[in-house]
């Protein structure tokens, strides 16, 4: 046996040992929701996937969105990193089950279904509301695959362009039928506004690690670039929630006041409210304010997690308070977040080792 075999087992068996890991956890995860789902709460449960759901789907698709923005906008200084965000499209079937499933649970966590007399409607009609957002979300996950299969090919950037304009109509929409419904008598024009900037907030921050943790990693250069874009996207998503939170003030809107009083003003859900706050609404605009911290791999991997927590409890903060007077967070939640994470890692892992090392420049024929 050459001195090289040895080297390579070695690292084979490195490489088998993560998948191992995380489906072990995906195992556990899924376990513990479903033990949850049926001997705990299973308005809990249900909550906690619907979460997940608003959570990691815009996280990947977000992903594979950053990569159309940044050639649609003909970004060549991220030209190399494009690749690293590609991975999102693998979690595509994940999202589509997970969305089929908060059908079959509707009845525990849809709040429409259970007021009458609305005036939305037929709109809020609950066949009519997931039947519109799955093809939505159909539409959405068949463009990024689109766009990954012509990216091969070198000719992607007309497409580019519609997929980030679908990403945005379609998490608008999802975000007023589900998270906006979930209290009918609430409405905000700039809610979907809000939702699906906050989504690419959380997808930037998971491109960032997915690219230090790539082979080649990003270059200094290049992991500043995606601390700037970090700290830009902060502040569009301070900007974009209180744009909402300053009309309900100065225009004394009573309707709109039942989204903010619980959160704002009632104990512990105020608390949560300074958390975000702190975290991944002006956080980053201190905590990345320097050149060099943006260019250090540990500060920078450290930042853009810190984001992805706060934004997972971001979105749980936009559920909980309008489906439940307590604070639930604990096991339940977490083993279905679990089990989000392991999928993702595992569709994320096998679809990159399957992706070419290098793509074809526009208009050149692979």
């Amino acid at each position: 046996m050459s001195s090289s075999e040895p080297i390579m087992a070695s690292s084979g068996q490195r490489s088998l040992r993560g998948p191992a890991v995380w489906s072990v956890v995906l195992i556990l995860g899924l376990g513990g929701w479903i033990g949850a789902l049926i001997v705990g709460d299973p308005h809990r449960a249900w909550r906690a996937l619907l979460i997940n759901f608003l959570y990691f789907t815009p996280l990947a698709s977000g992903m594979v969105t950053w990569s159309a923005v940044i050639m649609a906008a003909r970004g060549a200084a991220m030209e190399p990193m494009k690749r690293s965000g590609l991975i999102g499209v693998a979690f595509a079937p994940v999202s589509l089950v997970m969305f089929v499933a908060l059908w079959f649970g509707r009845s525990y966590w849809a709040g429409w279904m259970h007021y009458e007399g609305l005036s939305q409607g037929f709109w809020l009609d609950d066949t009519f509301v997931f039947a519109r957002d799955g093809i939505a979300l159909v539409i959405l996950w068949a463009l990024a695959a689109i766009f990954v299969s012509r990216l091969r090919r070198g000719r992607p950037k007309v497409l580019a362009a519609w997929l980030a304009f679908t990403y945005c109509a379609v998490f608008s929409l999802v975000a007023f039928d589900l998270v906006m419904a979930l209290d009918p008598l609430w409405f905000s024009t700039l809610f979907g506004g809000y939702f699906f900037i906050s989504g690419m907030y959380i997808a930037i921050s998971a491109w960032t690690i997915s690219a230090i943790f790539q082979r080649p990693p990003a270059d200094e250069e290049h992991r500043r670039d995606f601390g700037k874009l970090i700290v830009a996207f902060s502040l569009l998503t301070t900007y974009m929630m209180f744009s909402q939170l300053i009309p309900i003030w100065y225009g004394n809107l009573p309707h709109e006041v039942r989204f903010v009083v619980p959160r704002l003003r009632l104990s512990p859900w105020r608390w949560f409210s300074l958390f975000l706050v702190l975290t991944v609404y002006l956080g980053p605009l201190v905590l990345l304010l320097g050149r060099r911290w943006k260019g250090s791999i540990p500060y920078l991997t450290a930042i853009a997690m810190l984001v992805l927590v706060g934004m997972w409890v971001e979105r749980w903060w936009l559920v909980t308070p309008t489906l439940s007077d307590r604070v639930t967070l604990g096991l339940t939640e977490l083993s279905i977040t679990a089990a989000s994470l392991a999928a993702l890692i595992l569709c994320a892992g096998t679809f990159s080792r399957r992706m070419p090392p290098e793509f074809p420049e526009e208009g050149r024929e692979s």
